[in-house]
């Protein structure tokens, strides 16, 4: 597959779901595969997916927060076990996530140290970023307004492009970023009776697609006490097609 394509690995959160795993996505092109966050059980539904993990083009990642990073020990143990990864693999995060990675390397050692190591691009927490993935797919990023290092991400290769927005609340800058975008993916973890703070809600997130008009948006990361439906048909007041994430769901 050459164009960009995205792939739902968890469309869940913290909270243990049978159906959704914590965050974790695949963003596609030109043959390559990047990694995009990845809470536990990641590795087991990259397989699902058909995605060897020793073939990773690199990973990138919103921010540290453990449902979205929770497998990054196991997937470097994978390399370390043979047939060992080689090659070097790219991280691309915010600002603090290489001190994060080598806390981690701290406590796992040589088991968490892949042959090739890991190349971590960190990417500014005050302003927008910019990386060039190959092949035509650059990354752009706007900090969140989140913690842990959190940043929105934009994946664009041959006139497509994708958002997902990490864990935030409201922002401006997402909005900005996600003007006209082909697919927005978006959190909306708190319900507009009991928001949580540092993230959206159904009404925060109808706000943000009809400032942006994106083409079409997926709702991920809906905590149990947010009536899916319900926030499904708020959401879909901002008059764009809106749709609520599943596993192993795939746009491009």
């Amino acid at each position: 597959m050459t164009s960009l394509a995205f792939t739902v690995l968890g469309a869940g959160t913290a909270k243990a779901h049978a159906d959704r795993g914590p965050a974790g996505f695949v963003v596609s092109h030109g043959g390559r595969r990047f990694l995009i966050d990845g809470g536990s059980g990641t590795l087991q539904r990259l397989a699902r997916a058909g995605v060897d993990p020793q073939q990773l083009a690199g990973g990138v990642y919103s921010h540290r927060h453990v449902d979205h990073t929770g497998d990054l020990v196991p997937l470097l143990f994978s390399f370390c076990v043979p047939p060992k990864r080689q090659a070097p693999y790219p991280v691309w995060a915010g600002a603090g996530f290489g001190a994060f990675l080598a806390s981690l390397q701290g406590v796992y050692g040589r088991w968490s140290t892949p042959p090739g190591g890991v190349a971590v691009t960190e990417l500014p927490l005050d302003g927008p970023g910019q990386a060039d993935l190959g092949l035509g797919l650059e990354l752009h990023t706007r900090p969140a307004n989140h913690s842990a290092g959190a940043l929105h991400l934009r994946f664009d290769a041959g006139g497509r492009s994708v958002v997902f927005s990490g864990d935030t609340g409201p922002s401006d800058a997402l909005a900005e970023l996600s003007h006209n975008v082909d697919l927005l993916v978006v959190e909306c973890a708190g319900s507009d009776e009991a928001p949580i703070p540092g993230h959206l809600t159904p009404s925060t997130v109808a706000e943000l697609l009809a400032a942006a008009r994106p083409t079409q948006a997926w709702v991920t990361h809906l905590y149990p006490h947010v009536d899916r439906e319900r926030a499904l048909a708020t959401i879909r007041t901002a008059g764009v097609a809106a749709q609520l994430a599943a596993d192993g769901d795939r746009w491009g």
